[in-house]
């Protein structure tokens, strides 16, 4: 049984325009590069070579995505994992940029306050 990786793009560290802009030099055009953004978490790639997902994951990392990479021991399995990809209730969109991303108390990209801190 061979192992299969899969590289699950979860977000942007970077702005949507630096990462679409990486991306098309990589062939991904803008629509898909949009499809990609609003669908995240999403696996990007499967594959059964390590260093070619850590290549792929390095390319994504470049352009400004955040990603994991996660092995599985089989086709099966990979269905079976895709459960372990956090839900949407696990992310949050920031009301002043429009970022999607993991819930957390600070936007990452515009630092916009998105926890109320203050417990009434």
């Amino acid at each position: 049984m061979n192992k299969l990786y899969r590289v699950v793009f979860t977000g942007l560290f970077r702005t949507e325009k630096y990462f679409k802009d990486r991306i098309s030099q990589l062939g991904v055009s803008h629509a898909a590069a949009e499809e990609i953004l609003k669908k995240a978490p999403v696996i990007l790639k499967e594959a059964e070579s390590l260093d070619y997902i850590k290549k792929y994951a390095h390319a994504i990392t470049e352009a400004g995505g955040n990603v994991n990479i996660c092995s599985c021991n089989s086709a099966d399995d990979m269905e079976t994992g895709l459960r372990t990809i956090p839900g949407m209730s696990s992310f949050t969109q920031c009301p002043q940029c429009g970022y999607r991303q993991p819930k957390n108390e600070l936007c990452v990209r515009c630092g916009h306050i998105l926890i109320s801190l203050v417990k009434g």
